[in-house]
């Protein structure tokens, strides 16, 4: 009698996660619906037909089993301007893909950003300190009473960065003088990394320099072990912003693994937007990284030093020396849509797509 009440339990408990996801997905294509007719209304032209939708939906059911995902591919072929065969819709990477990649007892972990320096070493940022349970550490964990920490952020005299452990996007950073700072500003429930502010690289201060500028470094470890670049994008601020988010109103450009730069910048909704900054007027095309190899050896390695997912998203800025920094990385949601749409296929290999 027990066994079969536990196992209806985990049948309902089957249902109702069957449901769930098939409500995402239909949001998800929704979203896709919606963005597709803005991107139509916005460049007033349309590439879609019915034998391109035909096609779109064949590949989509003979690659993914079903023509119900064929609405991101419908986006990213207005987005590009023609159909590709071998795009990941959205939807599916999302709901299908990443949860077998990226395991979420494993992807949590990334965003616990206050043992990003102990897990990665001189590629992230060393914290000023940290509030973790309420309590202080230095740099090293040895706890701080509040009379060390004051002296600590006095001797500093510096811009800070806090930010708070699976905190979501710009929401969960602020940006603090420490002489302003006072401990009551932290809740003792939430764990924290409290980080120097980054002064970056000149040539990405001279593009823009209201907002710390990063790279989006994009890793994919292969069944063989080997860790693959999908793509590298640099983000960066307009208008006056602070941040550098593409859910944000920023910007991006592309950079070929050469380290060369595309000639165009783009917005989060891919559409393209012209060929140098907005407010500085510097040409995206005469952008040099002299440092761009080793950030690309840097979130490789880093990588294979955390094998238990697949997919990351790496966000790394350089600072005034030249030196790369890790700011975060993604290992919940590391996906990509405009991404893929203007620089896909990035994965066509079905072999890893199980």
């Amino acid at each position: 009698m027990k066994a079969s009440l536990l196992e209806k339990y985990y049948q309902l408990t089957k249902s109702i996660e069957r449901l769930i996801l098939r409500l995402r997905l239909a949001y998800a294509r929704l979203d896709a619906i919606r963005d597709r007719k803005r991107f139509v209304e916005k460049t007033g032209k349309s590439v879609l037909n019915r034998k391109i939708r035909r096609n779109i939906k064949a590949y989509a059911k003979r690659r993914f089993g079903s023509t119900a995902y064929w609405p991101y591919l419908a986006l990213y072929t207005e987005i590009r301007g023609k159909f590709k065969e071998g795009w990941i819709p959205f939807d599916y990477l999302v709901y299908v893909l990443e949860p077998k990649w990226n395991p979420p007892v494993y992807r949590e972990l990334g965003n616990q950003n206050s043992f990003d320096y102990k897990r990665f070493g001189d590629f992230a940022i060393k914290p000023i300190f940290y509030s973790v349970s309420g309590l202080y550490y230095d740099s090293d964990f040895e706890l701080l009473d509040e009379e060390r920490l004051m002296g600590l952020l006095s001797d500093y005299n510096d811009m800070m960065v806090i930010k708070q452990d699976f905190g979501w996007g710009e929401k969960q950073i602020r940006f603090i003088q420490s002489s302003e700072f006072r401990p009551h500003m932290l809740d003792p429930r939430i764990n924290y990394v409290i980080q120097p502010y980054i002064k970056q690289y000149k040539v990405l201060n001279e593009l823009y320099p209201h907002s710390v500028n990063t790279f989006r470094v994009t890793t994919f470890r292969k069944k063989d072990g080997s860790v693959d670049i999908l793509y590298v994008i640099l983000r960066f601020g307009v208008d006056g912003s602070k941040v550098d988010s593409l859910a944000s109103g920023g910007h991006c450009i592309r950079f070929d693994m050469n380290g060369m730069p595309a000639s165009v910048a783009y917005d989060n909704f891919g559409y393209e937007c012209r060929e140098q900054h907005q407010n500085t007027g510097y040409r995206f095309a005469d952008l040099r990284i002299p440092m761009f190899q080793e950030i690309i050896t840097l979130c490789r390695n880093a990588h294979q030093n955390y094998p238990y997912v697949r997919l990351i998203g790496w966000d790394v800025c350089v600072d005034e020396s030249g030196v790369p920094r890790l700011i975060e990385w993604n290992t919940d949601r590391p996906t990509f849509d405009m991404e893929e749409a203007l620089f896909g296929p990035l994965l066509t290999d079905d072999e890893e797509l199980h």
